[in-house]
């Protein structure tokens, strides 16, 4: 009986310590270590383009139509951009990013495109920033972006990236827009048709074309929205779009925006980290 009693409570002592009977000791459990959202990226290539902690959302708010104001040290430039409306319209900027105030009530096409740019946009240029850039020169440019929308409104989130057949820093582009949507509502649709898809960053995208006053526009549309995209390889969608001959080979790319078209509402988008770098830096 003794002996009974003795085996059981050598078991009981070795399941309550976590200890093995067999041979080798049962290895340490551990976590799995985060990765990038699924479909934002190459996780092989690492982090080239990391989300900055969210700080501060104090700074300026601008209200002009065509305001806009420098952040993070004028690494980036936040426009309030609402070209599309006399719907009023402010944008805060601070140093991540933008939040938006607005009621806009437009069925027709965007009121605005409040946003976020690196490069040359109608003569404001960012600091330190190498557009104009050859597109034999571009590198690898890539963009991480979070974002926070409304339950309300119609609405896109989207870069917008302008190419020009000469270095352009004045006036309006006349290359082509390409534009890279994330995220819509049902209504909102980009210019032209969708003409084919593609997958890019692990994802799958529509490819529309159409042209916007004689200006060749082509969108890829996320087939699966997002509101956050980690080393999002902008260059490879420009690769995308020269190949199938929407962009010249010759060309520059002039900037490179981040933002949303509000149609109807607009109150409460928001920006909450952005950064874009070429070749990691």
């Amino acid at each position: 009986m003794r002996r009974v009693i003795a085996v059981l409570l050598t078991g009981l002592a070795l399941t309550l310590a976590g200890c093995s009977t067999g041979d080798d000791p049962a290895p340490p459990a551990t976590a799995a270590a985060p990765g990038p959202p699924a479909g934002t990226g190459d996780p092989a290539l690492g982090v080239l383009a990391p989300l900055p902690p969210q700080g501060s959302r104090e700074g300026p708010r601008i209200c002009g139509k065509t305001e806009s104001v420098p952040v993070a040290g004028g690494r980036y430039e936040v426009q309030n951009n609402a070209w599309g409306a006399n719907t009023p319209q402010c944008t805060t900027a601070f140093d991540t990013g933008f939040s938006v105030e607005a009621t806009h009530a437009k069925d027709s096409g965007p009121a605005a495109y409040p946003s976020i740019v690196v490069g040359c946009n109608y003569g404001t240029c960012t600091r330190d920033s190498p557009y104009p850039l050859p597109l034999a020169e571009m590198g690898d440019i890539r963009s991480s972006w979070a974002v926070t929308v409304p339950r309300r409104g119609d609405f896109n989130v989207a870069y917008d990236v302008w190419l020009d057949p000469t270095p352009r820093r004045e006036g309006a582009n006349t290359g082509a827009e390409l534009m890279i949507w994330l995220d819509r509502t049902d209504r909102v649709q980009p210019i032209g048709s969708e003409r084919a898809t593609v997958e890019i960053a692990g994802a799958r995208w529509e490819v529309w074309t159409g042209e916007n006053h004689g200006t060749p526009v082509i969108s890829y549309v996320r087939e699966e929205s997002t509101d956050r995209v980690i080393d999002l390889p902008i260059s490879e969608f420009v690769g995308d779009a020269t190949r199938r001959g929407v962009v010249k080979p010759g060309w520059f790319l002039t900037n490179i925006q981040a933002g949303f078209e509000p149609w109807i509402g607009g109150g409460g988008l928001s920006t909450d980290a952005f950064s874009l770098t070429r070749n990691g830096i």
